[in-house]
């Protein structure tokens, strides 16, 4: 467990913004960076993709991408090609693969992990 990894939160400020007061069901695809603020039931996709799930995120679906990163809540499966961060006050139930996974002190994650190289 790391503690003081980067944040990606900063990287999405370009990239597109799910905000609050929407909800989602379905399938979402993304290309750069997607920050998600509400709640998504269903599948999030990207190839190489980071994504960031916000402290008002609630996401009940089958997360892949590049990187994610989850400040809010994430029920389902999550693959990422480089990297999983659960921050501090973030909440995870269910699988995760990914090369890399830091989970930070005060993170709630429940699942089993699978390390890929």
């Amino acid at each position: 467990m790391k503690n003081s990894a980067p944040s990606l939160a900063s990287s999405t400020d370009s990239g597109t913004r799910l905000c609050e007061g929407m909800e989602i069901i379905g399938e979402v695809k993304f290309t750069d960076a997607m920050r998600v603020e509400t709640k998504i039931s269903g599948k999030i996709f990207s190839d190489s993709g980071s994504l960031v799930v916000g402290e008002k995120g609630h996401i009940q679906a089958t997360i892949e991408a590049g990187v994610v990163e989850i400040f809010g809540t994430v029920e389902g499966s999550v693959t990422a090609k480089h990297r999983v961060q659960i921050r501090a006050g973030a909440r995870v139930t269910g699988d995760i693969r990914a090369p890399e996974l830091n989970v930070e002190l005060g993170a709630f994650f429940e699942g089993k992990c699978y390390v890929t190289a």
